[in-house]
């Protein structure tokens, strides 16, 4: 029997009354718990629209209209499950209310986009749609499917799969050398929907379901993954009931509301008991909110995800000592594996997805594990792994150690509950991973951008909790955001707002805020007069941006540390109050890219003979852009035989100008946004670098021209002149800061003539390679998180 989550379902009435019946004493009662319950929606609906605004942003449309469209959309809800009406009317009204709610209109939009596609060229646009990462915003789903020798199950598992109303769903099937006719039954629908569904088959069973689960997560394609036990089956609007929560960047993992069935698919009752227990009075709405808060309520007392089917998983590399991990738990690895997923990011719970997970003789081995001392023993380990990475309220604590005690004494284990879970070690624990939040501008071409994304990769690689505060998104470039790694959640400045800024960092449980952006301050310490752990890598916005002094003076009153590259980032601090090692110098690192452009040097219109000098910049004024078209042609002027080209690499304003400057010129070549940095200087022969930009502190193109072996014609500002140097003399040419623009081109163009002899050129080279070796990323990383535990320490 198949059970569909509508508003009737979930309060089933045991009666129901024909339209034209006279109503009851029974109907009127039933009439006046209607009544009671349009008031009590009206908190249902305030809060979900406080939670459209959350994950949407400010709307330009009336909130009121809004909220009488939400009112009526409830009262069709209520009299689609009223007995007052015959079964036909509630179907009506059903529909109705599904047609008219905006909070059903995320899942309308994915199923248009489905629809018109198939429009378009059916089997053909679906076909290339999956081979793709998303169409027009959509995101694609890979349903895992492990099984073992479970056939009677099968077909309904994945039939509640293909029946999705959200059909941007395809299905990775494992089969673990089943020994009953599963494989028969998996090659049919491989058959039948090859464009849908991929088999796996074991040559020897793998003895773990986490083994299987890791094979097929590696195996998925999707945005989202789904991992779906062959056993259970779901509501065909499960996933469109849930994957709107991924719009938010920050929502890791999404769950749905997961109902006992038996074998037969009738649902059992208990689920409700269970999710009452572990924290009452939050389960009828939908709730998102960071995995911390989730923690330290009804997600530290009990599995609230209690059937793997009913979530839903951004998808990102786990790493395999995760999965290690995971595989020493017999039984609530899951769990385990829940927490560390979310991390620092934020849980989204979706009433309205409901998944079946089913009880039937095959999987009682749970209940006999219930008897065993190491099914305790497993729970203890669980809780120290998820107060070392909370903070976990002793009240939290208590519930969980309550409900592993009650169910130890309903079973009799022999060994005593205290020498399993011992409560005064559990409470000992401390917090080991801290939760940094990394905050920047956007996601924008930018040093001051796009080195915070490879520190919050490398900090995540050395085992620390982060996530990302995103400050603007106006002008994010995806290939900018492809950087960063897609396990770091990224928060929105307008989260923190509706929040509440001192209320998120609770939530979220942020050990140490760590700004690259003059703006996050703004925000954090003026808007939100947070006092958290604060420390700043100062990349020069303090410069760029016109801070009074008294401003810069109250947030160093309150920001612990100020990690600088160059000494001109001092410039604003001069003669205000310092503290004592409130200033730390830092270098900055990149990872090398080994990723090659996407054309060769022929390709581009060069040969091997021709010098090429490649600029690395944002398009906007004092980055060099037209220095370098004028410095190109006096140096042909003074070197008419030299064979020299230039690549160009950014966008903005000034790249157009220079580009109207060149007049086509063939020697230049304006590639526009690269994101294969590395790849273009492996091209090249030398990296220019005519930069007057005022905020020029530490440029990272610099590190990866470096990092490639490639020497410089840069100007002496900011930290440049430090950065080049090496024990074997400078990775490249210097030229002075000078504002008169003739006198400054002229020695850009001196400069680069020096660099076309070739003895002269391969010695810088080398020095370059020698100056690279000190811009490991992960080292610097290491020094930044020591800097971390010690603000934080100090703070204590």
């Amino acid at each position: 029997m198949h059970i569909a989550d509508d508003p009737a379902a979930r309060h089933p009435t045991s009666t129901a009354t024909a339209a034209n019946a006279e109503p009851s004493e029974r109907d009127r009662g039933d009439l006046e718990l209607v009544v009671e319950g349009l008031v009590e929606e009206i908190d249902w609906i305030s809060t979900s629209v406080a939670e459209l605004q959350r994950q949407n942003g400010p709307s330009t449309g009336s909130v009121g209209r809004l909220i009488t469209r939400l009112l009526h959309t409830r009262l069709l809800y209520w009299l689609a499950r009223s007995p007052l009406f015959s079964k036909r009317r509630q179907a009506r009204f059903l529909k109705s209310a599904e047609k008219r709610d905006p909070l059903l209109l995320a899942a309308r939009v994915d199923a248009f986009c489905h629809d018109f596609y198939a429009r378009l060229g059916a089997n053909r646009v679906i076909r290339d749609y999956r081979g793709s990462s998303s169409l027009d915003g959509a995101l694609r789903v890979t349903a895992v499917v492990p099984n073992y020798n479970h056939a009677a199950f099968l077909p309904r598992r994945l039939e509640s799969i293909l029946n999705q109303t959200y059909q941007f769903v395809d299905i990775v099937i494992l089969d673990d050398c089943s020994t009953d006719n599963s494989r028969e039954i998996i090659d049919d629908y491989v058959a039948r929907y090859p464009d849908r569904i991929r088999a796996i088959y074991n040559d020897t069973n793998s003895g773990s379901v986490f083994a299987q689960w890791q094979k097929g997560h590696e195996a998925a394609s999707g945005d989202v993954v789904w991992i779906c036990e062959s056993d259970d089956f779901c509501d065909e609007r499960f996933v469109a009931n849930a994957i709107g929560s991924f719009r938010d960047p920050s929502v890791m993992m999404a769950f749905g509301r997961i109902e006992f069935a038996g074998a037969d698919g009738k649902v059992v009752p208990g689920m409700d008991l269970y999710r009452e227990e572990s924290e009452p009075g939050i389960w009828k709405r939908p709730l998102t909110r960071p995995a911390a808060s989730w923690f330290r309520g009804g997600f530290g007392v009990k599995n609230v995800i209690a059937n793997v089917g009913g979530s839903l998983w951004r998808r990102f590399p786990i790493d395999e000592a995760l999965w290690a991990e995971a595989r020493t738990y017999r039984v609530i690895g899951d769990w385990f594996l829940y927490a560390a997923i979310a991390s620092g990011g934020q849980i989204a719970y979706c009433p309205g997805a409901v998944a079946y997970f089913c009880m039937h003789g095959g999987n009682t081995s749970g209940k006999k594990a219930q008897s065993s001392p190491d099914y305790y023993r497993e729970f203890s380990r669980l809780m120290t792994a998820i107060k070392g990475r909370w903070e976990i309220p002793d009240t939290t604590l208590e519930r969980f150690l309550e409900s592993c005690r009650s169910l130890h004494r309903s079973r009799r284990v022999a060994v005593p509950f205290e020498d399993l879970l011992p409560a005064a070690e559990l409470r000992a624990v401390e917090r080991r991973t801290p939760h940094i939040l990394v905050g920047l501008l956007g996601f924008s071409y930018g040093g001051g951008e796009i080195f915070p994304i490879h520190l919050a990769n490398a900090l995540r690689g050395l085992g620390v909790q982060v996530s990302v505060l995103q400050m603007m998104n106006a002008e994010d470039h995806p290939d900018v955001r492809a950087m960063l790694h897609p396990a770091i959640p990224v928060y929105g400045a307008n989260v923190l707002r509706d929040m509440g800024v001192r209320a998120f960092l609770q939530a979220a449980g942020v050990s140490l805020v760590h700004s690259h952006f003059a703006s996050v301050e703004r925000l954090v310490l003026d808007e939100g007069g947070a006092d958290i752990p604060f420390v700043t890598t100062l990349h020069g916005s303090y410069e760029a941006i016109d801070l009074s002094r008294k401003r810069v003076q109250r947030w160093a009153e309150k920001i612990d540390r100020f990690a600088y590259t160059a000494d001109r980032n001092l410039l604003p601090f001069e003669g205000l109050p310092g503290r004592e090692n409130q200033f730390v110098k830092m270098s900055n690192a990149m990872p090398v890219d080994r990723s090659p452009y996407g054309k060769t040097r022929s390709e581009l219109g060069f040969d091997d003979d021709t010098v090429i000098f490649t600029l690395v910049a944002r398009g906007i004024e004092r980055k060099g852009w037209t220095e370098t078209v004028a410095a190109l042609r006096l140096l042909r002027q003074r070197v008419p035989t030299a064979k020299v080209g230039v690549l160009a690499v950014g966008e903005g304003p000034q790249t157009d100008r220079a580009r109207e400057l060149a007049e086509a010129d063939a020697g230049i070549r304006f590639l526009g946004f690269v994101k294969e940095i590395h790849g273009v200087y492996a091209l090249s022969d030398v990296a220019l670098l005519p930069t007057r930009f005022a905020g020029e502190s530490y440029p990272l193109c610099l590190i990866q021209a470096m990092q490639m072996g490639i020497p410089c014609v840069a100007t002496d500002i900011g930290n440049i002149g430090s950065m080049i140097a090496s024990d074997s003399g400078p990775a490249g040419e210097l030229i002075p800061y000078v504002e008169d623009d003739a006198d400054y081109v002229g020695a850009l163009a001196g400069a680069m003539e020096r660099l076309l002899d070739p003895q002269h050129r391969a010695q810088l080279a080398s020095n370059a390679r020698t100056a690279a070796r000190k811009y490991d990323i992960d080292a610097l990383a290491a020094r930044y998180r020591e800097l971390y535990l010690q603000v934080i320490a100090d703070r204590r």
